[in-house]
């Protein structure tokens, strides 16, 4: 047999020998190659060795083009395809993200690959935003062509192709924040709505200063030509709020829309009351108690504590320089005759308080009219902080009213000096300063400072008032004035448990009883669990499904109990059962408090510190709380119990909880929640 192309030479008298026709090699190489049936040498064999034979193809492939193009610039960060174009159909096996590879800074971003049908074409079809201002490089290595030649790249046997982003585009909308959120309240509300640029709501770090914010109330329909937001303003009557906020490049955030309303609060020892908002007046109050300034309040001894005219003493109505003092009686009074002057200087003073208002010679007095004031002027009353919307940081330690008897606005030139002394409850060293309220606005506005001071050496300070108002002394902090709860005045959970409830996350079991030391159950525990981490429990309605076979649909906690099951914080007893009514123990809160917070309890050193591991003797690894404890002592958020018979520490994770334990571990939590999200 011979290869497939052939010379044929005809017969050839060599002297008298006649030798036959020959078939020559064309194409062969002079022998046969394992698996040859015939002489190929370095070609094809397609048909066996036939007629012709085809020069086998050893040539590399190479790449025709690639886009964006090599050291291309300005390239958009949205770009979603990177397309490569081979000179020939490639082996598709050799395509894979180990030979093909998109890169910034050497880590690989998200991309998958997609060759064509013709075998020449590839897409990399990119997953991810490309970082802004920034080198991309694509990455083509031992890839071949359906022979088996190799692409030979210039860079260390790679193709490499970069090119440079561009700034990023924002194409996010902004996100709209709107406070308070909706609901029912009891006084009037000064709505703040925000716009933040994209979900960095944490912090006013984030404002978005370039985006408009539309919106309309009572359910007028919201377009870019309705009324822009410019500043907070008041809500005292049911409304709906609709809003959205649009960028300076025309991102426009989704409509809101929230819905507000307004009722009357739940008075207590009333008998008769106008329960028709916004008047909500107390109009008679039970058998022992009597109406003062819209509150019913125990009648102390049988007598009128407002029966201050029959002992008022009559303002001085002749002028003198001599002050005179007033200590004993409960008011002055200022007749028609004085035509609204008060001719000698006079200290008021308040002997059980230690109050003291100054009037200067000739002090004018007018009523809100601007007309001389004929009345009784008594002492400054004290005001309560749970009768007021507090929505700053200040920690209010005096608050008085300073008001005609009757509760008339009054006018004084030159101004009086009203002095208010410490209470136990200030921080002797620390500065103070005074707010104003206005009732019907319901804002607080720190008053002049040029017109109070305050002298740590006597321990008072001293408010120079051109008219009448409500004056908040405050000092920084946030450990109000008032006793909250009176059981909890000198235990060490007092600010935990005084936090929460300023938070409106706990109420208390009574009226002015926490009861620090009782037990929580699993129920009250979830309830508690769902407010502190930011979920509005006033929102979750009753539900129409028992979430467990031992929670009825009528018990007050089915609601809570099947919201925690819904965010998978809480999965039941493996007999279906969820036991709402057994205590809480400690292991069992911290790992609902902290998936309520959807706190990453992974990322936290494997081991605890050397000073707990000494120390907690009743932890060990194996355990199914140990991650949740590990994470609580780590951050300070638990720190044990000493052992009754040795020094070592416990974290008894089997003991209930108490209300108190509660409290510290859901304010340290919430805190600690909050500095990771960076408030």
């Amino acid at each position: 047999m011979f290869s497939r192309l052939t010379k044929t030479i005809g017969p050839v008298l060599l002297g008298l020998v006649l030798f036959p026709t020959l078939t020559l090699a064309y194409c062969g190489d002079g022998g046969l190659q394992s698996g040859e049936e015939c002489d190929d040498g370095n070609f094809i064999d397609r048909d066996g060795c036939s007629a012709y034979c085809k020069v086998e193809d050893m040539d590399a492939p190479t790449i025709e083009s690639i886009s964006p193009s090599y050291q291309a610039t300005d390239i958009s960060t949205l770009l979603n395809t990177i397309t490569v174009t081979f000179s020939e159909p490639m082996k598709d096996t050799t395509i894979n993200k180990f030979n093909v590879v998109l890169e910034h800074k050497t880590a690989p971003l998200d991309y998958d690959l997609d060759l064509h049908d013709d075998l020449k074409t590839l897409d990399i079809k990119i997953n991810q935003e490309l970082f802004s201002e920034a080198s991309h490089a694509i990455k083509i290595r031992n890839v071949q062509d359906a022979p088996g030649n190799t692409l030979v790249g210039s860079f260390d046997g790679a193709y490499i192709s970069t090119f440079m982003t561009a700034k990023a585009v924002d194409h996010t909308a902004p996100t709209v924040v709107v406070t308070p959120s909706a609901g029912t309240y009891h006084f009037s509300q000064d709505i703040t709505i925000k716009a933040y640029i994209g979900d960095y709501t944490k912090s006013d770090e984030f404002l978005d200063e370039t985006a408009k914010i539309y919106y309309t109330l009572n359910d007028v329909n919201l377009t870019d030509k309705s009324p822009v937001y410019k500043q907070s303003f008041s809500l005292k009557d049911g409304t709906t709020l609709r809003v959205f906020a649009e960028d300076d490049l025309g991102n426009k955030s989704e409509l809101q829309t929230i819905r507000y309303s307004f009722k009357c609060p739940a008075y207590e020892n009333t008998k008769k009351v106008i329960d028709k908002y916004p008047e909500c007046k107390i109009e008679e109050c039970d058998y022992g108690f009597i109406l003062k300034a819209n509150t019913c309040v125990i009648r102390l001894g049988g007598s009128d504590p407002d029966d201050y005219k029959v002992n008022a003493v009559t303002a001085p109505l002749f002028a003198s320089d001599t002050p005179m003092t007033i200590a004993t009686k409960p008011a002055i009074y200022v007749t028609r005759e004085h035509k609204g002057v008060i001719a000698r200087p006079v200290l008021f003073k308040d002997l059980e308080r230690g109050t003291r208002i100054e009037f200067e010679k000739n002090t004018t007095i007018k009523d809100s009219d601007g007309k001389p004031f004929v009345g009784y002027i008594k002492q400054p009353k004290n005001l309560y902080l749970k009768d007021y919307p507090i929505n700053f940081g200040w920690s209010f330690k005096s608050i008085f009213e300073f008001k005609s008897a009757e509760g008339e606005d009054l006018q004084f030139s030159p101004p009086i000096k009203i002095t208010i002394p410490y209470g136990e409850a200030w921080k002797q060293d620390e500065e103070v300063r005074v707010f104003t309220y206005d009732p019907s606005t319901e804002k607080y506005t720190e008053y002049n400072r040029g017109l109070y001071e305050s002298d740590l050496t006597k321990k008072e300070v001293t408010i120079s008032a051109y008219r009448s108002n409500q004056f908040f002394v405050s000092q920084s902090g946030t450990n109000y004035n008032r006793t909250v709860f009176y059981d909890v005045a000198t235990h060490w959970a007092k600010n935990y448990i005084e936090e929460l409830y300023r938070k409106g996350i706990v109420t208390g079991k009574d009226k002015g009883v926490f009861a620090p030391n009782d037990y929580l159950t699993r129920a009250e525990f979830i309830k508690i669990a769902l407010g502190a981490a930011g979920y509005d429990i006033s929102t979750i309605k009753e539900s129409d499904e028992a979430p467990f076979k031992d929670v009825p649909l009528f018990s007050w906690y089915v609601p809570y109990v099947k919201t925690a099951k819904d965010l998978s914080l809480i999965g039941g007893y493996n007999d279906g059962t969820f036991k709402p009514g057994q205590l809480i123990n400690r292991a069992e809160a911290v790992k609902i408090l902290f998936k309520a917070f959807g706190l990453d309890i992974a990322n936290v050193p494997d081991e605890l510190p050397e000073n707990a591991k000494k120390n907690f003797v009743d932890m060990p690894k194996s355990a199914w709380f140990y991650p949740y404890a590990r994470f609580a002592i780590n951050h300070g958020i638990m720190s044990g119990t000493p052992g009754k018979h040795h020094t070592l520490r416990q974290f008894l994770p089997s003991n209930p909880i108490t209300r108190a334990e509660m409290s510290k571990v859901a304010i340290k939590t919430l805190e600690l929640s909050e500095s990771l999200q960076g408030k």
